[in-house]
């Protein structure tokens, strides 16, 4: 799909998406006129907050889709495991929360020759991933990172030991707005964002998932 066809797809998911909250909203300024008791208008204010937080989670997101798509390449050879820690350091919270342990496994690959900004935001956009599907039923979780370069190119790989993604759900997961369950936290625009990002660079983006044990998602970017 070219670059307009797929901001227009966006667009039209996006204002499609917000319709929901804003008749909510609506909605609920009827009742809270209609039943004029402080409960019921303070139940209906919470829910309108709710909305608004879940409107402006969105439109958060479509501005972070147009600033990766005008964003400019910039490639340099990096620290991978820097990269990584840096990351981690952004979901520290989230992960002592969850009781997630995330492992770095740089290999032989003591440098990474890639655009620094895009990489960051994938790496934080698949990590985010694992830590909403964890399983909190396992003794232990984990993440682990891996990023291999060779002469082909570059691989970052995001493992996870969490709840998996079942077969038939797989090949819509970088979809725009795509959410694989009910209970998915967020607009369900994590994967989309990365898979952007990695097309922006000739790369690729992959996922393998057996449901209960476990998601990998590889990025494979060329040889610069």
């Amino acid at each position: 799909m070219s670059s307009q066809g797929l901001i227009e797809k966006f667009i039209y998911s996006c204002s499609h998406d917000l319709r929901a909250p804003v008749s909510s909203i609506q909605g609920l300024v009827r009742i809270a006129e209609y039943y004029p008791h402080h409960d019921e208008i303070h139940k209906c204010l919470e829910m309108i907050e709710a909305c608004t937080h879940e409107m402006d989670k969105r439109l958060s997101t479509l501005r972070q889709y147009m600033v990766n798509d005008q964003h400019t390449l910039v490639f340099e050879t990096i620290d991978p495991l820097e990269l990584i820690h840096k990351a981690k350091s952004e979901f520290k919270n989230q992960l002592g929360v969850c009781k997630i342990d995330l492992v770095a496994d740089t290999g032989p690959a003591s440098s990474w020759t890639i655009d620094k900004y895009c990489a960051l935001r994938i790496l934080e956009h698949l990590i985010s991933n694992s830590i909403a599907f964890h399983d909190p039923e396992k003794k232990e979780s984990k993440i682990v990172v891996r990023v291999e370069s060779n002469d082909r190119g570059s691989v970052l790989e995001v493992s996870d030991n969490g709840k998996g993604i079942p077969e038939d759900q797989q090949a819509r997961i970088f979809d725009v707005f795509y959410r694989a369950t009910e209970d998915s936290i967020g607009p369900g625009m994590g994967l989309f964002l990365a898979q952007s990002l990695t097309e922006k660079m000739g790369g690729h983006i992959s996922c393998t998932s057996t449901l209960h044990l476990g998601t990998t998602i590889r990025v494979s970017f060329p040889k610069l």
